[in-house]
């Protein structure tokens, strides 16, 4: 079997919807990561031909560019011989799945060397107009005398006007419910939150996103982020943005206890600030067949190992990382104590929350998972190796780029440690999880 290595990675920083990189399509942050790791083959010599193809992760797919991928591998400065493909329905889970299908290919020998990009511009997720209105435009557009694009004007002009009537859609907010069970992401997160079996509270939840925002001004304060993090400039602003712009050094029950529930205003207790933000990023990694990386003189971040999905109910998706760590423990004959760095994803602190509980208790294994075959609790998780610099709640949640975040903030966290093996999960909405194994040596 053929070892995949992790030559490098690093992203952008995490921007909130609607702030520094609002005026920035998924394709050029892309194509920007793109031109740093060209910047870093030409440090290391190494030819840009030596990588055999681009594998991307981006979920809101721009329609001017339907492979963004591709796009950006090109505009940003690789050889247009190279290929390039984009992984975009496992929602939230598509980084770490691009990760894992890089993998693949190199195991194979159908690749010796492939770069993993993610990519992610939330604030240009587009407004849908009412299908009555956008056949108009239709219309309208296909006007050829002054007399039809009058009519077109007169038939078109007050539905525009009649907003209540025919309202447009916001895209972000489609693309964040579940057609399955018509829910949005956050109402999925309140039925995690209300199970009186898993004992969450709004005290709980507010109290894990306060640690998260902590943990990540903390390791910003310590210069922890300094080796994943690389400033990007951006031409609408005439600036660099050099730190993620969504922690808040301020976190405190106080602040947090004020915010309002978004998805049950009644009787709900998930909040803007128990949940991830919506954000704008890119990031990228270097994978490399093990002996060709050494044979190259390259250095290793870390060794790319195990992975599992894993089907669960979509009305509850935040709990499938159960299923799927529980799966890929399995299947790599490992406990969670050969595990020393846990990265999952803080979609929602109720989910977060929901996860750690039920893989510590027997009982509640067997209620979630039972029909699924794991009864026995699979162990606890060290409050100190959980998102030991926060996570998407205080970071950002760019759904597209979330994996490979994951996997070079655990990759770099392990080498702090002098530790060997960290875990990934995300849940993914429609009601998946993903779980991924990587080893630093």
């Amino acid at each position: 079997m053929r070892n995949v290595v992790i030559v490098d990675g690093f992203r952008t920083p995490l921007c909130k919807e609607g702030t520094d990189f609002r005026e920035t399509d998924a394709d050029v942050l892309g194509a920007w990561v793109v031109r740093e790791m060209i910047t870093r083959c030409h440090h290391w010599n190494l030819p840009l031909e030596t990588i055999d193809c681009v594998l991307g992760s981006n979920v809101a797919t721009p329609m001017h560019a339907v492979n963004p991928t591709r796009v950006a591998a090109v505009t940003g400065g690789l050889p247009a011989t190279i290929p390039a493909d984009t992984v975009a329905g496992k929602n939230c889970g598509s980084g770490v799945t691009a990760l894992y299908y890089a993998g693949l290919r190199i195991r194979s020998g159908d690749a010796d060397t492939v770069l993993v990009i993610g990519m992610e511009a939330m604030s240009r997720i587009p407004i849908v107009y009412n299908q009555t209105v956008a056949n108009l435009f239709l219309q309208y557009g296909k006007a050829r005398s002054l007399r039809e694009r009058t009519a077109g004007a007169l038939a078109l002009i007050p539905k525009l006007l009649h907003l209540k009537k025919y309202p447009p859609q916001v895209g972000l907010m489609m693309g964040l419910t579940d057609p399955m069970c018509d829910l949005i992401m956050g109402q999925t997160a309140e039925n995690i939150a209300k199970d009186p079996s898993l004992g969450i509270s709004r005290q709980d939840q507010d109290a894990f996103s306060i640690r998260s925002h902590r943990l990540a001004a903390q390791a910003w304060k310590d210069g922890l982020f300094t080796d994943e993090v690389v400033p990007m400039y951006v031409p609408e602003r005439s600036a660099y943005v050099a730190r993620d712009n969504g922690i808040r050094e301020d976190a405190a029950q106080e602040t947090f206890h004020e915010v309002k529930p978004a998805f049950d205003r009644r009787h709900g207790s998930v909040t803007p600030a128990n949940s991830s933000q919506i954000t704008d990023a890119a990031a990228a990694m270097l994978l490399m067949e093990e002996e060709k990386a050494q044979a190259l003189g390259l250095p290793v971040l870390g060794y790319l190992k195990d992975y599992a999905d894993f089907g669960y109910e979509p009305s509850c998706m935040g709990l499938a990382p159960v299923g799927a760590i529980a799966k890929v423990l399995s299947k790599a004959r490992l406990t969670m104590k050969d595990v020393a760095v846990w990265e999952i994803n803080e979609a929602f602190a109720s989910v977060v929350l929901g996860i750690i509980r039920i893989l510590d208790s027997s009982s509640l294994m067997e209620r979630k998972f039972g029909r699924y075959g794991w009864t026995e609790r699979l162990g606890e998780i060290p409050p100190d190796d959980l998102n030991p610099h926060g996570g998407a709640i205080a970071l950002g949640h760019p759904v597209g780029v979330s994996g490979l975040r994951l996997a070079m903030t655990s990759l770099f966290e392990l080498t702090r440690r002098d530790a060997e093996r960290a875990m990934i999960s995300a849940c993914v909405g429609g009601g998946q999880g993903v779980a991924m194994i990587l080893e630093r040596k």
